[in-house]
């Protein structure tokens, strides 16, 4: 099977109609949809349901997705390691992830200086909770990854990253909480309570806030922070979240940490006994470099 149809499929997947990826790949529409009609007919089962001129996949069709993503991901891997086997230039794309927080501050001018270093390595950052960004290390389709406390040891190579965040709340101009300088976590019993909805950071975060027998009021979960800010500032309930964060100017809502202090660590991650592209060791090696000249200084 060419892996041309594999991209003729997954366009279709990410698209949703046989029009739209007929522009973005240049290939007329009869040919795509018989690409496709022939693509079904060797699995022997549809990928896609057409519902009014959509293209839903089906059942089969998303573990198809997953599994070609996968594919081509390595694929595209194996190539960049010949290219840059007999190339003392790096080449390729670099797939990673980071958590929402203040560690992209300390991550993104050290990525600018890697990418001076070897500027025909492409950067592809994904953004997401730690979570998305394990799931994706472990399917091969992110090679590092940038996630705060608690981590797996068992799957995962760990480097202690310097930067930290603090723990606390968002509130609105509204609340009292505003006009003090922390927030005592016995003051969050009864309190609607919007929380990170990772099972591990919330299972700490609860064993951590929760007091005596009575529960969390947990009303609310995200993975990413843009809308649990607007539930928030709407009155859904207090959010939980840290310091690193950056906070919509019109949300009206203010960062207030915790009392006693709570800090999130953070760490650069990638899957034990997974080979890595050579321009993914010489990132890890680079920051590596840097975590050292961070500590010393």
């Amino acid at each position: 099977m060419e892996t041309r149809i594999l991209h003729y499929f997954l366009t279709i997947a990410r698209l949703g109609t046989i029009s739209a990826a007929a522009r973005e790949l240049h290939v007329a529409q009869p040919t795509l949809s018989r690409q496709i009609q022939q693509l079904e007919a060797q699995l022997g089962l549809p990928l896609f349901n057409r519902e009014r001129h959509r293209m839903v996949l089906t059942k089969a069709g998303l573990t198809y997705q997953l599994h070609v993503q996968q594919i081509l991901t390595a694929l595209e891997r194996a190539n960049q390691l010949v290219k840059n086997s007999n190339n003392a230039e790096l080449t390729g794309t670099l797939s990673t992830g980071c958590v929402e927080s203040n560690v992209t501050n300390w991550l993104a001018p050290r990525l600018v200086h890697f990418h001076h270093a070897h500027p025909h390595v492409v950067i592809d950052t994904y953004d997401a909770d730690g979570n998305a960004i394990k799931d994706r290390l472990d399917q091969g389709l992110l090679e590092i990854g940038i996630v705060s406390t608690p981590i797996n040891a068992a799957k995962y190579h760990a480097v202690r990253l310097p930067v930290n965040d603090r723990w606390g709340v968002a509130v609105p101009a509204t609340s009292p909480w505003t006009k003090q300088a922390s927030v005592d976590v016995a003051a969050l019993v009864n309190q609607p309570l919007i929380v990170p909805h990772r099972s591990l950071v919330k299972t700490e975060l609860t064993d951590w806030l929760q007091t005596g027998d009575q529960p969390l009021r947990i009303v609310g979960e995200y993975n990413l922070l843009t809308n649990a800010v607007y539930l928030a500032a709407a009155g859904l309930g207090t959010l939980v979240c840290i310091a690193g964060v950056t906070l919509p100017p019109d949300s009206g809502l203010t960062f207030i940490p915790f009392f006693p202090q709570h800090q999130l660590k953070h760490f650069l991650i990638w899957r034990k006994g997974v080979p890595l592209s050579a321009p993914a060791q010489a990132l890890i090696t680079f920051l590596k470099s840097e975590i050292t000249t961070s500590v010393s200084e």
